[in-house]
């Protein structure tokens, strides 16, 4: 006798088979005459959800996407255990649907958000395209770099394996990450195309950039940044750094912005154009950029007339503009370059720079005139207070000031 297997003792338990939806817990709430619902996504269903941008279109009622900037973010995600990220802004016509469960005492309503399988199709970014495609491409990476590992151990090369274990669990546990943390998604309900081209706007042109000044003080990952702080207790800045506006000119009380300083740092450290790369970022000392930018502040003070009186409260900086090249960010800039390769570079000792910037002090008068000894550089035009700012001119300038050490100034030196 056969047996018949019977389909009554089967458990379908946790068996979804196809779904036309997913559920999520969301909370309704409005904005102006808009419905918005507001939900968590984990990072992995990011890319499941909302359409995944391509670089090579122009999405209609968004702009075009920068690849370079959103792999950024997905290194950013990868790289930061304490990330953090605005959420992200999308809008849907009718597709998504809501089961109202509580309403809270402020109006808003908790209950689950119907989100269509083809959500991709039917879901459109207003902000937060970089970030999609960032996440997108983190969750592809990774996946790819656990497949790779993967068949590098099932080849079974012994003498390796210990290593690739390693690089595989690592991968893992970020891969992780990737489920464990969420990023929030306000869908709003809007199907007028007009109107969400202008919801794009509004959000572009709501939004205060962040400017350098900004970004030298809070950005704390930049060696440069973090050996700010301590720079700024100088006798020559202490109170005269604007730290909220990057441009400094006429009457501004004070003698430079927190980007300015920062440049010095970096000029006096690494040269008047050079960059701090990644790798750079940890080979560098916040103590030595410190110090370095200290000794340099001192040889200005002490080589610089004008700028001991602006120290002693007898001269203020739009004085000091409007009659002194030294009240020339660029040309502190250039100075800082020129201190570089004296001091960092060539190990000039600092009385000796001290020296050799009275010597400057008698032309530092502005504006330029010509017979000067910044007239035969070029890289000052007649009647201006600075040197041009271009990267060339930069160079040029810090050269010359160097090259002016040890052949002395110029013959053509008027006055």
């Amino acid at each position: 006798m056969t047996n018949t297997p019977d389909l009554l003792e089967f458990d379908a338990t946790g068996i979804t088979g196809h779904q036309d939806v997913d559920r999520y817990v969301s909370i309704r709430t409005r904005q102006g005459s808009r419905v918005v619902y507001t939900l968590q996504l984990a990072l992995q269903d990011v890319p499941r959800v909302l359409p995944v941008p391509d670089p090579s279109r122009t999405t209609p009622g968004n702009r075009k996407v920068s690849p370079e900037h959103a792999h950024k973010f997905g290194i950013y995600l990868m790289t930061r255990s304490e990330w953090v990220a605005p959420p992200l802004l999308v809008r849907d016509s009718t597709s998504v649907e809501f089961k109202e469960q509580v309403t809270l005492p402020d109006g808003s309503v908790l209950g689950q958000l119907l989100v269509p399988r083809n959500s991709r199709s039917v879901l459109k970014i207003i902000d937060g395209q970089h970030r999609v495609l960032g996440i997108d491409d983190a969750v592809n990476e990774l996946d790819t770099r656990i497949a790779d590992v993967q068949d590098e151990l099932a080849r079974g090369e012994a003498a390796a394996a210990e290593k690739l274990r390693a690089e595989l669990d690592e991968a893992i546990a970020l891969r992780r990450r990737f489920v464990d943390e969420h990023i929030a998604v306000q869908i709003y309900v809007e199907s007028r195309p007009q109107a969400y081209e202008q919801m794009f706007f509004d959000v572009a042109d709501n939004a205060l950039g962040i400017n350098q000044a900004v970004k030298v003080r809070f950005d704390s990952r930049k060696v440069v940044n973090r050996a700010l702080p301590e720079v700024l207790k100088h006798a020559l800045l202490q109170n005269r750094v604007d730290m909220e506006q990057d441009r400094i000119v006429g009457s501004n009380p004070s003698l430079l912005g927190a980007k300015h300083v920062a440049d010095i740092i970096r000029a006096v450290n690494v040269g008047v154009t050079g960059r701090v790369t990644e790798r750079r970022e940890g080979q560098l000392d916040e103590s030595t950029l410190i110090e370095n930018t200290e000794t340099f502040l001192g040889a200005l003070l002490n080589g610089f007339g004008p700028l001991g009186e602006l120290a002693d409260g007898r001269l203020s900086p739009p004085q000091l503009r409007s009659r002194s090249l030294l009240g020339s960010i660029t040309m502190l800039r250039v100075l800082a370059g020129a201190f570089h390769h004296l001091f960092v570079v060539n190990e000039v000792s600092e009385d000796e720079i001290v020296d050799y910037f009275a010597t400057l002090n008698p032309h530092m008068n502005a504006p330029v005139t010509e017979g000067s000894i910044w007239s035969v550089t070029g890289d000052f035009a007649l009647g201006a207070n600075g040197p041009n700012a271009r990267t060339q001119n930069l160079r040029h300038l810090t050269d010359e000031i160097v090259r002016w050490h040890s052949d002395g100034l110029p013959k053509t030196t008027a006055g």
